[in-house]
């Protein structure tokens, strides 16, 4: 199983990384912000999608909570008008979770590949098409070490956030 993890995701996203870092001149912090925001831009229909489901489940709350008082007693009445609730305005509870179920193993990968996959010795796995470059340079702009803890790093993450 672990191997199908590694063909499928995790490969390809650290083979993506080394080229684009090959790309930007030998800056990993500058590749790691492109891939990002590649891998959000190829997610961002899936993202789409989850939010616009969850939009129409918050417009329906009203509604919602008003079957829940009708039928506050009678559990069984109430999952059944729910679910009526749900055909009639063509709403499935469940479609908002499934595009972030989605999402989740290639944001699973992304971040083994940056926190596994900035070690030189895992340069063995580029495809034949990449090149090599030898060892990364683990450091953003030529300064700031992203191989070691940094809680300004931290702040700014939570900020962009």
């Amino acid at each position: 199983m672990m191997q199908i993890w590694d063909t499928l995701l995790y490969q390809p996203l650290f083979n993506l990384l080394v080229f684009i870092y090959n790309l930007v001149g030998g800056d990993i912090g500058i590749a790691i912000i492109v891939l990002t925001i590649l891998l959000k831009v190829v997610l961002a229909p899936l993202s789409h999608q989850s939010l616009k489901s969850q939009h129409a489940l918050q417009q329906m709350q009203p509604k919602v909570e008003e079957l829940k008082i009708k039928f506050k007693d009678q559990k069984e009445v109430l999952s059944q008008e729910l679910m009526k609730l749900y055909k009639t305005e063509k709403v499935n509870p469940f479609s908002s979770c499934l595009p972030i179920l989605i999402q989740l193993p290639f944001l699973i990968a992304l971040y083994q590949v940056f926190s596994h996959g900035l070690a030189s010795q895992n340069l063995d796995i580029l495809y034949s098409f990449v090149q090599n470059p030898g060892q990364l340079n683990n450091t953003f702009f030529g300064w700031w070490d992203l191989t070691k803890p940094s809680w300004p790093l931290a702040v700014l993450t939570g900020a962009a956030q």
